[in-house]
């Protein structure tokens, strides 16, 4: 089903190096957002999903917008810095599929785009009926200008009546403090309209070890949130519209081999499923399938070839799903 809605999605993109240190390492690229966008286009191929970000005009660049635009994201609101660089991370995994990072991007190019006057340009360009998505991250790397200059942008397009989508992840090494990201991350939540927020980060994130899906739900709800999905990894999600609340577990993974982007794939997965006007269960249900593919190979980003068996496994997995 063809969506006359357009989705905007806030961001940043990385170069990724994978594999061992001073060994061979893979280049790609990554980035919670980018790989949300990415997924986003594959399963909507007519949607062209635009990407804001920020990027340098270096080779880096060029080649990573070049990409984002044979995947078929809108890069048109891609705003270039000459002066500045991609920021670039480092991934190791274990035998077990989990991951460590290590990161070089407190000057990278997305850092600054909420403080650039483009940026307000491609925002107020949206037309009234759109979609905009975005992370804790997008809003935790910004300047503290920025953060301002994003939070301010926000309002005046929910005055539009723009949806406001907003992912959680919360992630402590780039805030100052745990109460500076609690004030942001609360600004923001109040914004939103559907919260996509990980159990995990939302116990860490608050300070709360032992916090249940219902509570975390009842706090957005609350903030004004009208929908809110609590993923909770290999248990799948848990789901609430304010009046009622589910579980959808996904079918067990045999090999995960990656649990890279499985957050960020079951978000793109989710978002399809809305866009066709999907029940709650039913769009959990497409994220846990699509974020199920993911696990399954290296990288954030899978073969083509493997995403075009989606809606195949959408049609067998769909008596699955348990209101």
């Amino acid at each position: 089903m063809k969506t006359n809605r357009t989705v905007a999605i806030i961001g940043e993109c990385m170069i990724e190096l994978s594999g061992q240190p001073f060994l061979p390492q893979q280049q790609r690229f990554g980035g919670d957002t980018l790989n949300t966008a990415l997924y986003l286009s594959r399963l909507e191929p007519s949607l062209h999903p635009r990407y804001i970000t920020g990027l340098g005009a270096d080779t880096y660049s060029t080649l990573m917008k070049k990409a984002w635009e044979e995947e078929g994201i809108n890069c048109q609101s891609v705003i270039t810095i000459p002066e500045k660089l991609p920021g670039l991370y480092a991934i190791e995994i274990d035998p077990c599929g989990e991951r460590s990072f290590h990161y070089w991007r407190n000057d990278a190019a997305a850092r600054y785009i909420a403080a650039d006057s483009r940026f307000t340009t491609h925002l107020n360009a949206l037309p009234n009926n759109s979609v905009i998505y975005l992370s804790g991250i997008s809003l935790a790397i910004l300047t503290p200008k920025g953060k301002e200059s994003l939070l301010t942008q926000l309002i005046h397009l929910k005055q539009r009546g723009i949806t406001l989508i907003v992912d959680s992840n919360y992630r402590p090494r780039l805030w100052d403090s745990i109460p500076h990201a609690q004030e942001w991350f609360e600004k923001l939540y109040r914004l939103s309209d559907i919260a996509l927020v990980t159990g995990d980060d939302e116990k860490m994130l608050w300070q709360q070890p032992i916090l249940t899906e219902q509570s975390i739900a009842q706090r957005l709800h609350q903030w004004g949130n009208q929908n809110v999905i609590v993923k909770l990894g290999a248990h799948g999600a848990f789901w609430s519209d304010g009046i009622d609340t589910g579980y959808i577990a996904p079918k067990p993974i045999d090999s995960v081999v990656d649990t890279t982007a499985a957050g960020d794939s079951f978000n793109a997965g989710f978002i399809a499923a809305w866009l066709q006007n999907n029940h709650l269960p039913t769009c959990c249900l497409w994220g846990n399938t699509l974020a199920g593919l993911v696990i399954q190979h290296h990288g954030a980003i899978i073969p083509h070839k493997v995403t075009d068996s989606f809606y195949t496994l959408i049609k067998d997995n769909h008596d699955t799903v348990n209101c």
